[in-house]
């Protein structure tokens, strides 16, 4: 039986690196509410997200060689299983069942395996917030169906219309919001600075190691751009901004770069308070200098501020999106933004994404297509803002959590 106390243990249960952000998103919210104490179990990675809010770990996570995708493809799991996957599972498990009656309730972001562990060897009941699928992509699984009905006592999916698919199976699921949406903080509506007759260019490489390979891919895509523009006769002009995630570092980025003619600028006066850690710059094949701005900590503002999208990344591109952003994508080199990922993601986010080869000049064409052609801004403006939802649902699910825990 569980121990007598005054206030409510809640546990969050999150198996990825985007999936802790949402963890750490909704738990900003739940922080607020008094008599509620967290915990946070990651799945994946070390779980910085909950720790920076001071949240503790039942038990951190583990860096993969696959980045949590190990299934992804065989060589994925066979990483895994050289580094010690099984092992770790095994003490994960048993962290869950040296905890099994210490929480009231236990909220689950990602697939079904934290949902399956959540109900498998804790007693309490689970909240499950399935971020990694839709029925836009794919719809839910007889047997899928059956787990989230036999462990979950409220289902709160991603978007609209795959909770209106859950519910009409008979599920407790219902659409409170996308979580990714809240996930986004704005600092300073001025950054970055826009020169005039320039376009804004965000590139976003994901945020594991791979990253380092995707930035030579949107380098080159950089490139081609400023020729194409020059080719064109194009008097309008591209600056090009890297949201870079805070595990990354631009040295190694400029490590990289270095043999395809990329230099470095290291930061100007001030700007490394803004959060820029410095300029890679290029010398265009028709004259001029293509530069791209590397910056840490300012990946909503520059979300916002920019024109278009060129991304290789799961959470950051769904969020622009959802800001209506057009969404230029490729596949990868690394073990999370491949073809098949990429793909999913098409469809997951329809005309709000814009997804060719990984060719710089194809790329560099369809970036400014969706930069030139009014009728696919448009397009991509709905279709991102209809697939991704409004704010607010981090709000929302603290509220139902309150009451639930009668609180």
């Amino acid at each position: 039986m569980a121990e007598e106390r005054a206030g409510k243990r809640v546990l969050l249960i999150s198996n990825g690196h985007g999936e802790d952000l949402l963890g750490a998103t909704l738990a900003k919210r739940l922080l607020g509410i008094a008599g509620l104490e967290l915990a946070a179990f990651p799945l994946v990675g070390k779980g910085r997200a909950y720790t920076a809010l001071g949240i503790p770990l039942v038990m951190p996570g583990r860096e993969m060689p696959s980045g949590g995708f190990l299934r992804n493809s065989l060589k994925n799991l066979l990483m895994d299983l050289r580094s010690g996957i099984i092992g770790f599972t095994r003490k994960q498990v048993q962290a869950l069942r040296a905890n099994r009656d210490r929480f009231d309730l236990v909220v689950c972001l990602g697939d079904l395996y934290p949902l399956f562990l959540a109900g498998t060897y804790l007693r309490a009941p689970v909240f499950f917030l399935p971020t990694a699928k839709s029925d836009y992509i794919r719809a839910h699984r007889g047997e899928e169906i059956r787990l989230m009905r036999r462990f979950a006592a409220k289902v709160f999916p991603r978007d609209a219309l795959t909770a209106a698919a859950l519910a009409g199976q008979g599920l407790p699921a219902e659409f409170a919001g996308n979580l990714m949406m809240d996930a986004l903080h704005f600092t300073d509506p001025g950054f970055p600075p826009r020169k005039e007759g320039e376009w804004i260019v965000a590139f976003l490489p994901g945020s594991r190691q791979e990253a380092y390979i995707n930035m030579e891919d949107l380098a080159a895509a950089a490139v081609a751009f400023h020729d194409l523009l020059d080719r064109k006769g194009e008097r309008r002009t591209a600056g090009f901004w890297v949201a870079l995630s805070g595990g990354l570092d631009f040295a190694e980025v400029a490590r990289h770069l270095e043999p395809f003619g990329w230099s470095v600028r290291p930061p100007a006066t001030g700007e490394a308070e803004t959060g820029i850690t410095g300029c890679l710059q290029h010398e265009g094949g028709g004259g001029g200098m293509i530069r791209m701005t590397i910056v840490k900590g300012r990946f909503a503002d520059i979300l916002a501020a920019c024109d278009a999208v060129v991304g290789l990344a799961g959470t950051a591109n769904e969020q622009a999106a959802g800001l209506g952003k057009p969404v230029v994508t490729f596949p990868g080199r690394g073990p999370q933004f491949t073809p098949e990922f990429a793909r999913m993601q098409k469809r997951l986010l329809g005309e709000a994404v814009a997804f060719t080869e990984r060719d710089p000049d194809r790329v560099a064409a369809e970036l400014y297509s969706v930069l030139t052609d009014e009728e696919r801004r448009e397009a991509a403006v709905r279709a991102g803002r209809e697939r991704m939802g409004e704010p607010g649902g981090a709000e929302r699910i603290a509220g139902i959590i309150r009451e639930y825990l009668n609180m």
